[in-house]
């Protein structure tokens, strides 16, 4: 849950859990700030890319982890980071094929 409502997104994996591509499909943040969450408005998502969340923490750099917030939307990219983490632990949990 953002700041705005639920955020609805789209992750891609590698067969080992490393995040290929991550996708909003759905979100309310507000615009100019939230909304940098999608691709067509800023590269913030990008830093998702590559990352392994094995070793690379999903949680903001202001709580300890290894993800950038978006300025000024700090609820926001905390609510990504889960919406991630949760994508990645049902992916290991059973979801890889």
């Amino acid at each position: 849950k953002g700041f705005g409502g639920l955020i609805r997104i789209m992750v891609g994996f590698e067969p080992d859990g490393t995040i290929h591509n991550v996708a909003v499909l759905e979100h309310k943040e507000t615009p100019g700030l939230g909304d940098k969450m999608e691709r067509k408005k800023s590269n913030w998502s990008v830093q998702f890319e590559g990352k392994n969340p094995a070793d690379f923490k999903l949680s903001v750099t202001k709580d300890g982890g290894d993800v950038e917030a978006i300025t000024a939307s700090t609820i926001s990219s905390r609510a990504f980071c889960d919406a991630v983490a949760r994508a990645y632990n049902a992916y290991m949990k059973g979801g890889k094929k």
